[in-house]
């Protein structure tokens, strides 16, 4: 299922054929909801409660309805992924990981032969950026993002099987991630790699680990910094580089941009408890939201906006929760969190709510919250246990 995530120009998707495959056999085989993802199943529960509430309103509209259904599967994926990583962890984390890893080379190797027109791949970069088998650049950038995070951590804790090849596959996967040119990626790029080395470095009892990841630090700037030049040697990369290097474009600013829309439908979305209807903002306000909470009061009414920020809160408090716990899912714990935490962030900026990687990774850390937290009352009954019983 997640080999196959770097196919997703089609829908459904390979994947999501794969998903329905998966839920089924592992439900059919005891797949249990642990008591400890009661949070996320109840907001995401109400969440898509509000969109269907907002559909009603626009029920002829087909893509509408493709949206609500397409926001109900979302919500089980990362429902499942919860319950499938409470129990068998760590070999469960690994099978994915590596499944991510595979997809996310491809989705590099695939993207960077179409932006270079390599074997007549041209098609595949209709914008001038690497998209490939995706059907955004923003999408296929923030998807290598976890995948690239879960190399770097190896390479960082020394437990990467095969360093040379790692290194090669990671640096595919960023030449990928930059000619995508999308602002916000490149942001969650850099703040998923800073978090990931500031975490490991202060929740790790290792100093050879602290000494490796400084190292890492000081090569790994310099190696982006000569292929940062390297790239734009290229004409095309430095004229696209220049258009897409600013915080705001000239459609984001003013009363008619993107900001002046995002402000001025907040005063109508509170006198509107259903919303607007789900894909209707851009029809009452000329712009798409591009922001995700905004998206959520819009398409999902009060009651989905409202869940939607109780999940989102509740999903940073849990992950920050897992990382804490001093267990052998800490480094799994730590890895989720920092992309998952970057691309909450970026949904100020764009839609994220149909993302499949973004459920992913919000199924996965509730998930392995669930298993931390067991592990933990294990130990704890344990030692309770040690202590009374008689010397």
């Amino acid at each position: 299922m997640f080999a196959s995530g770097f196919f997703v120009i089609v829908e459904p998707a390979p994947c999501d054929l794969l998903f329905v495959a998966a839920m089924t056999f592992c439900c059919a085989s005891g797949l249990r909801l642990s008591p400890l993802i009661a949070a996320p199943i109840l907001c995401l529960l109400l969440y898509n409660l509000g969109g269907f509430a907002s559909y009603l309103q626009v029920l002829d509209d087909g893509k509408s309805r493709m949206f609500v259904i397409t926001s109900t599967y979302m919500a089980a994926s990362a429902i499942f992924l919860a319950a499938y990583l409470h129990e068998n962890t760590e070999r469960r984390i690994a099978i994915i990981n590596n499944g991510f890893v595979i997809a996310g080379s491809f989705a590099a190797v695939i993207g960077i032969a179409s932006y270079f027109n390599v074997g007549g791949l041209v098609s595949l970069s209709p914008m001038g950026r690497v998209q490939g088998t995706f059907k955004d650049p923003n999408v296929i950038s923030t998807f290598l993002i976890y995948p690239v995070i879960v190399l770097v951590q190896g390479l960082m804790t020394s437990t990467s099987r095969r360093p040379i090849l790692t290194s090669i596959v990671l640096l595919a996967m960023l030449v990928a991630i930059f000619l995508a040119f999308s602002r916000g990626a490149w942001m969650n790029l850099v703040g998923a790699i800073t978090l990931l080395a500031v975490l490991t470095f202060a929740l790790t009892g290792s100093n050879r680990i602290r000494a490796r990841i400084i190292l890492l630090g000081v090569v790994g700037t310099a190696a982006a910094a000569v292929l940062l030049a390297y790239l734009l040697s290229f004409e095309s990369v430095q004229t696209l580089f220049a258009d897409r290097f600013t915080l705001a474009k000239s459609y984001d600013s003013g009363e008619r941009g993107r900001f002046g829309i995002q402000l001025n439908s907040l005063r109508h979305l509170i006198e509107l408890p259903l919303g607007v209807g789900p894909l209707y903002f851009a029809k009452h306000f000329g712009h798409d939201p591009h922001n995700v909470f905004l998206n959520a009061f819009a398409s999902y009414g009060w009651l989905g906006g409202v869940s939607y920020a109780l999940l989102i809160a509740s999903t940073v408090a849990a992950g920050i929760r897992a990382i804490l716990i001093k267990s052998p899912l800490q480094p799994a714990a730590i890895a989720v969190f920092c992309p998952l935490l970057t691309t909450i962030l970026q949904g100020v900026q764009i839609d994220t709510d149909h993302w499949r990687h973004f459920y992913w990774l919000l199924g996965m850390s509730w998930g392995l919250f669930a298993a931390s937290t067991a592990y933990l009352q294990c130990a704890r009954q344990k030692l309770r246990m040690a202590q009374q019983s008689p010397p």
